[in-house]
């Protein structure tokens, strides 16, 4: 995909014009930034891996005593402060374009840093075109946007593992640094075999969709998947939510030290990829494309790749030698495809089934307030591993894109691509998904919807039926039920009597709630139309509730109930 230029756009919103419109003329065609001549001899060594880490060295910059008992206050802060990000810039005639953003953990007080190959040198891992200069932006405050301060060169990268270390080597001016007086915040280099099923992951980053200031989130290890050729614990699962512009950044344990780094892609299975997935205009170009952070998507929840598969570029990085990787340098970048590739639009919708793969409830708008958007598309004529690309565009402003290895086999009848905000609402707007496949990846389809405003509710509806999802709660402690059943009936019953002897053969529609208490009605509601319905827990002591659903031409396309069950 070609890159689309765009001078500093939202980059300006996020980090203040004057210090980059400074950058940008400090950095003239005529000025030469000062690299320091290969790594210094005094560069302070990593803390070794142990699976029993000690007490941590009380030298300038370390982290707090761990408690072994949660992060404390006093780590997270540590740990935020030790979270940098890394803008990605291209330099014509003097002025600085930003074109994306990523993440990166300090490793050492003199600026070694731990992030993403296709954050530092997309190139490696055939995940675009490489920054000509890599910003790196400070956290000086939990509740700012961090301040670009430095420049970085990459030390050692590896495409296959989507992994680079990068070194702090300029100031934001080009002007030389003394890269012993950083005395940078940094963190110490866990044993990620040492993480088992349930131990804590803390999450540190940038994500684009999250605002402009650090990010920190809280999950655990959900499992572990092979790759090859790396075999076991090629990743970590964890339900923690990590979104696009996290890429690169830090994944901790509750000893306040790194054991991952979230990454764009995680294995779905032991032998695929699961893509991640561009939903947001990070870079402000007005498009969604490679040069803009994605959200993992598809495959298990979210993924890091184990601390431990970096240390040998961490020791070629402090060494000064040169990375071989043991994998080949392949990693992320397919094929161009066979020229054949189609994808076909189906439908929106907010929710999709696991199992078919395909989207729920479809609709043509959305109200305010859904938190997730899926696509859902019929394809064929795709090869796995041949590249394959996409954007994510809200009013014409790119929030996503992504390149990655497309794995859904030769033609489907499904295949959706999901935006989320982990967990938040999305904003409101017109969403446009715009895919890429086939030698020079052309655009091979086009699909938009639109959230809030006219298009979500209140305006004209666009069909003649209504999509009707919900969470069932306690009413009490407002926890979600789990296999809370909600019937509705066929129009002109009563549901009281119903309850007392009725027959299967009245009901219209029905469906159990998940472990989060949520539900999708597996067939929509005819607008004008009242339908009785019930929904209850008997099983579970919680008696039964009776109504009825009755939508008219001001409702929605897609409604989302709140169902309350008292015991």
């Amino acid at each position: 995909m070609n890159r689309p230029k765009s001078p500093f756009a939202r980059l300006f919103q996020i980090f203040a014009v004057l210090a980059l419109v400074t950058l940008a003329c400090n950095l003239d065609g005529n000025t030469e930034i000062i690299q320091t001549p290969g790594i210094p001899t005094d560069i302070p060594q990593l803390p070794t891996i142990t699976p029993a880490p000690g007490e941590p060295t009380a030298t300038p910059g370390s982290p707090p005593q761990p408690t072994g008992a949660g992060l404390s206050s006093s780590q997270r802060q540590h740990l935020a402060a030790a979270t940098v990000l890394i803008i990605m810039t291209d330099v014509e005639n003097g002025d600085f374009f930003p074109f994306g953003i990523g993440s990166g953990t300090v490793l050492s007080t003199d600026g070694l840093i731990l992030t993403n190959a296709h954050v530092a040198r997309p190139s490696a891992g055939g995940f675009g075109q490489d920054p000509d200069v890599l910003i790196i932006a400070l956290n000086e405050s939990e509740s700012s946007p961090p301040v670009p301060t430095y420049i970085a060169e990459v030390l050692a990268v590896d495409g296959f593992l989507d992994l680079a270390v990068i070194k702090i080597t300029a100031n934001l001016d080009g002007s030389f640094i003394n890269a012993g007086s950083l005395n940078l915040p940094y963190v110490e280099m866990g044993n990620s075999d040492e993480m088992h099923l349930g131990d804590a992951v803390n999450i540190f980053g940038f994500p684009g969709i999250g605002g402009d200031t650090i990010t920190f989130t809280k999950g655990s290890v959900s499992g572990f998947s092979t790759q090859d050729p790396i075999g076991d614990r090629a990743w970590i699962k964890t339900d923690a939510t990590i979104a696009g512009g996290n890429s690169g950044g830090l994944g901790a344990n509750d000893l306040a030290q790194i054991i991952g780094v979230p990454t764009r892609g995680g294995a779905g299975t032991d032998t695929s990829i699961a893509d991640c997935r561009v939903v947001q205009d990070t870079n402000g170009d007005g498009r969604l494309d490679q040069n803009d952070t994605c959200i993992p998507i598809g495959g298990f929840i979210n993924s890091l790749r184990p601390v431990n598969l970096a240390v040998p570029l961490v020791r070629a990085a402090q060494t000064g030698t040169a990375y071989v990787s043991p994998f080949g340098g392949g990693g992320g970048g397919g094929e161009g495809g066979g020229g054949n590739e189609t994808m076909t639009f189906l439908y929106y919708s907010t929710y999709f089934d696991e199992d078919t793969s395909c989207g729920v409830s479809p609709a043509t708008s959305f109200p305010s307030g859904v938190d997730q958007l899926t696509a859902t598309f019929s394809y064929s004529g795709m090869t796995d591993d041949q590249d394959f690309g996409m954007y994510w565009l809200i009013d014409g402003e790119v929030v996503v894109d992504n390149l990655f290895p497309w794995d859904g086999g030769p033609s489907g009848d499904c295949y959706v691509f999901w935006v989320h905000n982990g967990g938040e609402a999305l904003p409101d707007g017109q969403y446009t998904l715009l895919l890429f496949a086939g030698e020079g990846l052309p655009e091979i389809a086009e699909a938009s919807t639109t959230i809030g405003g006219s298009g979500g509710g209140g305006g004209t509806p666009s069909t003649g039926v209504v999509s009707v999802d919900g969470f069932v709660s306690d009413a009490d402690t407002g926890n979600p039920i789990a296999d809370a059943v909600v019937v509705v009936l066929k129009p002109g019953l009563d549901p009281d009597a119903w309850l007392e002897n009725g027959s299967d053969a009245d009901i219209f529609t029905w469906v159990a709630t998940d472990v989060n208490g949520f539900f999708v009605l597996p067939e929509s509601l005819q607008r004008g139309v009242e339908y009785p319905a019930l929904a209850g827990a008997s099983s579970q002591g919680y008696l039964t509730v009776t109504g009825y659903f009755l939508f008219d031409e001001s409702d929605p396309d897609f409604v989302t109930l709140e169902i309350e069950l008292n015991k």
